[in-house]
């Protein structure tokens, strides 16, 4: 079943939205006041994610069950449904990075960047998929081998599209692939806010840091997440393209939106149609990418024909950090307590070895491929590849509060590289799951073999270029 036929009453829907809500305010509430979340800037949306969580069905309902008070109230998300929205969001955010803004040139800089998070994907895949056989061939021979590639997409690649292809490889023995991808999500920030702000701490204490010389340069408005400005000092968060007696031009933003989001869901069925069931639902699963190629072409469309002014980035931006918002408190809230159980192992020893492996990569290529702020670079990076661009930066604006550097501008431009060096992995990571479905251990193998050499090709053209030197270039 695609999350496209998952039946949900309209009430469920609504309330679910409010409950999310409430939640995202809780969120703000913590962080302006708690000051451990300060500490390490933990984003408003996570501490809703996991204060969902706790509050929900499975741990604070678990609760009152055990002690006997069963009718006690907890808010109750569904994890099944909170799924589906995660599933959706994931298509909308990368709609909207496709309708924008037009392509920007980029320089070394921003290629580097990509080639750094491509290395990184392909680190969490080896190490992930090796911890799994290892684990296949001793003690936990059930264990679906492509558990191991979820780490790839949770840490590097997101919520969104861990839920989408856990989900996806269900129909294929995975139990609760969906759910176990979120969980690595959920990991995976952890590691970037608290592991980023620790590596800071290190980069200030072991003066590798040129942008700051003390976390107490981070502003006011940055620890809380609040911005105490007067209203005519405040960013504007977008501008008008519609007479607002016509139409609101938020209103056309979203309905621009809605309409490449309806022919994602044509163009998806009309070629799932054209294919075998299993095929089919797994490019149900893919749904995103036929999503960012029809809002790349409508956005270059609009541009040819001059009318893309009627597009504001400002507040495709903000519709973007909506999705994103809902998207990981979703995704947090979504996680299966049972399947956690099941699977803790598995996801301990791949998330903490992987984590691991992704800061020795990430420190190792920083120092040998950027022309500057090496270390400042290393961080962002990291951010992004166990957290989101979202994550990153954030953790740019601490080591750089007034963007000073052109590290978050380099940021955006890598990340744009990255989605199109990315998506020729994500259908490797599916080979075994097309093709081998009756051998999937021997798919495994294969597609750990190339992957391994698309990434050696992609690192050898980035040696060629120049962009790359293996002597370490600065300190």
């Amino acid at each position: 079943m695609t999350p496209w036929n998952f039946a949900i009453d309209l009430k469920e829907v609504v309330l679910d939205f409010a409950y999310l809500s409430l939640f995202l305010v809780l969120g703000t509430i913590l962080r302006r006041y708690v000051p451990f979340f300060r500490k390490f800037l933990i984003p408003n949306n996570i501490l809703a994610g996991f204060a969902a969580l706790i509050f929900g069905p499975q741990i604070l309902g678990a609760i009152w069950r055990a002690i006997g008070l069963p009718g006690m109230a907890v808010v109750p998300l569904d994890t099944g449904r909170l799924g589906i929205y995660v599933y959706h969001l994931l298509a909308l955010t990368f709609i909207t990075m496709g309708l924008r803004k037009e392509k920007q040139k980029s320089g070394k800089d921003p290629y580097s960047k990509a080639m750094a998070c491509i290395l990184s994907y392909m680190t969490q895949a080896t190490i992930g998929l090796l911890i799994t056989f290892a684990l296949i061939y001793t003690i936990k021979p059930d264990l679906f081998p492509g558990i191991g590639v979820l780490l790839t997409m949770g840490f590097g690649m997101g919520p969104g599209l861990a839920y989408s292809i856990g989900h996806g490889w269900e129909q294929y023995g995975f139990m609760g692939g969906g759910q176990v991808g979120l969980t690595f999500a959920a990991i995976g920030y952890l590691f970037a806010f608290f592991g980023g702000i620790g590596l800071i701490r290190m980069g200030i204490r072991k003066n590798k840091l040129s942008t700051i010389k003390s976390l107490d340069e981070v502003s006011h408005d940055v620890r809380t997440g609040i911005i105490h400005l007067e209203h005519d000092e405040k960013r504007s968060a977008g501008k008008l393209t519609m007479a607002h007696e016509a139409i609101d031009s938020m209103s056309f933003q979203l309905a621009v939106i809605g309409l490449v989001y309806l022919a994602t869901y044509w163009v998806t069925r009309l070629l799932a149609g054209l294919l075998p069931p299993d095929l089919a639902n797994t490019l149900w699963s893919f749904h995103f990418i036929v999503g960012i190629l029809l809002s790349l072409g409508t956005r270059s469309f609009l541009d040819k024909i001059g009318k893309s002014y009627m597009l504001d980035e400002g507040l495709m931006m903000r519709i973007n950090g909506v999705a994103i918002d809902y998207l990981v408190v979703a995704a947090i809230a979504a996680i299966s307590i049972p399947i956690l159980q099941h699977y803790w192992l598995s996801i301990l020893l791949i998330s903490v070895v992987g984590g691991l492996g992704t800061v020795g990569v990430l420190y190792w290529v920083s120092y040998r491929a950027y022309s500057d702020y090496p270390f400042e670079r290393f961080v962002s990076v990291f951010g992004e590849m166990t957290g989101t661009i979202n994550s990153s930066l954030t953790l740019i604006r601490v080591m750089d509060p007034h963007f000073k550097t052109k590290i978050a501008e380099d940021s955006i431009l890598g990340s744009a590289i990255t989605i199109g060096l990315a998506l020729p992995m994500l259908f490797m990571m599916n080979i075994p799951t097309m093709f081998f479905s009756g051998d999937l251990m021997r798919g495994w193998w294969i597609t750990l073999g190339i992957l391994l050499a698309y990434t050696l090709v992609l690192f050898v053209i980035w040696r060629l270029t120049g962009a790359f030197k293996f002597k370490k270039q600065l300190d």
